[in-house]
């Protein structure tokens, strides 16, 4: 493959030198943010002028590509496997009580991976070496051990980037703490992590009557909290985005007694959503190439948000999927690093309709049908229904996003400025419909109803800061770091504690201008009730239960929020109280995540 360079200014080269000596420094974006541009530049060994201009503005665009090449990338469902050595299960809570009957085995390593056919390949890392990672199947009532063994190398090459220590959070499983995949205890290379996951809904250990009988399953949690698409990904604090944006990234579904993964499941209480190959997890994320050679390329300079100028679905450049005229179930993820999205589905210069299943993990009351656009910000995943019955054989159907972004701060939503739909530079997925196929699926009525939002169980109130300040992003007016978080003090007495078993209510205010954040709570999901003082409990675009909250310009959200089940009361006294209780919130724009807008909570007894 030949890649053209005539285009490339002196200044864009010195820009990519830049970018490239960054990474092989050693420097992290959170230095530069720290010291500011000018003074991060003194901490490269060798002299470098910083651009004057924002970073990512003077980057050259990556290497031309044909539309519509390849087919889509579809990852294969991981096979369980033996583990040797034995898991050790007093290192886990509620291990006696949920014992694992499912075994995996994934490796974070290195791999080659081609985006484009007119691309040559990159070096990524992945789990099981391939990007996104191998999909996990689970259901409830079958708890899992996945153990996640670090096989990295150091980075190397042209854009060496990434840190190979590994911690790996199933966003947003409820588990234990020791099982979340926080920003702690990370492994190096060499070493492995077990994940112990219950596969039980929450509210297991409410007491009697907290839950209604028949909302109770057999574990003793609320039916109404099952979840569903979910997804693991890479969590080292700092640089959560370059082992993100590198590859390690997979997909995990739960199912159960109504949503089985079979559409043509005769029991009566069954969904039979579409199933098989007709159930298919789409990854959403932005990336960018070096023109230079055509190899992946990360911005270790920018400090907003890394927005890549080529849009990849399951890892692929404007991919193809050949479909039947039959009902499929598609799972979205924007997989970031910062992108937001709106989709709409374009044949013909018109917009056709589509039906959405879930929010965010969560099955909402009932589907919301005749959609023609979906807005999706980063870690949202979304489960639609598209029925290409309303087309014909050999119509070619498009997935196109029309939300343009400025420049990591805000999407641009004055809808005389969308993006042209019908432009193909905005289309991700060309779907060609060939024929023909039996269609057993079905779309129900309704799903499961929610947990009502009871304000007598609230105990307290929190407010949340999100802003900028000292050179980094916050909350409450302070950075996350580790090394702090470490600290005795902080593993003795946490800042933060909360009652388990408890409701609160938390108020997330945005103080940071122009910039919008996509907030994620770890371990529980909650219900918004009010956006800038304005009760939404009933409005149809908020009733949903989430665990990702859209934090507007200048705007307050305010969430009902039930924390249950851990720590295990038979457990949590092994060592200090703040190691085995603590989860986090954060920004998942990752760039705000990594720099360092976080921060820890502590769940207990």
């Amino acid at each position: 493959m030949h890649i053209t360079k005539h285009h490339l200014t002196r200044k864009m080269l010195e820009a990519l030198r830049l970018r490239t000596e960054l990474a092989k420094s050693g420097v992290t974006r959170r230095q530069l943010l720290k010291f500011g541009v000018a003074g991060g530049a003194t901490l490269l060994a060798s002299t470098v002028r910083l651009p004057g201009m924002a970073f990512g503005s003077d980057l050259p665009p990556s290497p031309p590509t044909t539309p519509w090449l390849a087919p889509l990338p579809i990852p294969p469902v991981l096979q369980t496997s033996a583990l040797n050595p034995a898991p050790n299960g007093s290192a886990h809570q509620y291990y006696t009580q949920f014992p694992p009957t499912q075994h995996y085995l994934m490796q974070a390593k290195e791999g080659l991976h081609t985006f484009h056919p007119q691309l040559p390949a990159s070096r990524i890392w992945g789990f099981n070496g391939t990007f996104p990672g191998p999909t996990v199947h689970a259901r409830y009532g079958e708890p899992v051990l996945l153990r996640i063994v670090n096989d990295l190398p150091p980075p190397s090459g042209p854009q060496p980037f990434g840190v190979p220590e590994v911690i790996t959070h199933l966003h947003n499983a409820h588990t234990a703490p020791g099982s979340d995949g926080g920003p702690w205890d990370w492994t190096q290379r060499g070493q492995y992590t077990d994940h112990h996951y219950l596969q039980a809904r929450a509210g297991f250990t409410m007491p009697p009557g907290s839950i209604p009988d028949e909302f109770r399953d057999a574990s003793g949690g609320d039916v109404r909290e099952t979840l569903t698409t979910l997804f693991f990904h890479y969590h080292r604090p700092e640089v959560t985005t370059d082992g993100v944006y590198k590859g390690l990234v997979a997909f995990w579904l739960n199912f159960d007694e109504r949503d089985t993964g079979n559409e043509e499941d005769s029991n009566p209480s069954a969904w039979r959503l579409p199933s098989g190959p007709y159930d298919i997890p789409l990854l959403i994320t932005d990336k960018q190439f070096d023109p230079r050679t055509g190899e992946l390329f990360f911005d270790m300079g920018d400090r907003e948000g890394v927005l890549g100028d080529k849009i990849t679905v399951n890892g692929g450049i404007q991919p193809f999927l050949e479909v039947k005229r039959r009902k499929y179930r598609f799972r979205m993820l924007n997989g970031g690093p910062a992108r937001f999205y709106t989709f709409v589905l374009r044949k013909g210069g018109r917009s056709y309709p589509f039906t959405q299943l879930t929010h965010s993990g969560n099955f909402l009351e009932r589907p919301r049908t005749n959609l023609t656009r979906l807005e999706t910000q980063v870690a949202e995943r979304n489960d639609i229904i598209i029925d290409f019955s309303q087309f014909r054989s050999g119509d070619k159907v498009y997935l196109a996003n029309i939300l343009p972004m400025k420049d990591g701060r805000q999407p641009e939503r004055d809808p005389s400025k969308a993006l042209n739909p019908d432009d193909v530079k905005n289309q991700l997925l060309e779907f060609c419909v060939t024929g023909d196929a039996a269609d057993p699926s079905k779309i129900p009525d309704e799903f499961r109803p929610f947990p009502p939002i009871t304000m007598s169980e609230v105990v307290r109130r929190r407010v949340w800061r999100f802003e900028r300040g000292n050179g980094i992003w916050q909350i409450n007016a302070e950075g996350f770091d580790h090394h702090t978080d470490h600290m005795a003090g902080n593993l003795d007495n946490p800042k933060v504690q909360i009652r388990r078993n408890t409701a609160e209510i938390w108020t997330l205010e945005n103080r940071s201008g122009g910039w919008e954040h996509p907030v994620h709570i770890h371990l529980e999901e909650a219900r918004v009730i009010r956006v800038n003082g304005r009760d939404v409990t009933n409005n149809p675009a908020f009733r949903q239960r989430t665990d990702m909250y859209r934090l507007g310009r200048n705007g307050r959200v305010e969430l009902f929020m039930r924390f249950r089940d851990f720590p295990d009361p038979a457990w949590y006294n092994k060592g200090r109280l703040g190691e085995h209780t603590r989860y986090v919130m954060h920004c998942h724009n990752m760039t705000h995540e990594d720099h360092s807008m976080m921060v820890t909570w502590n769940l207990v007894p």
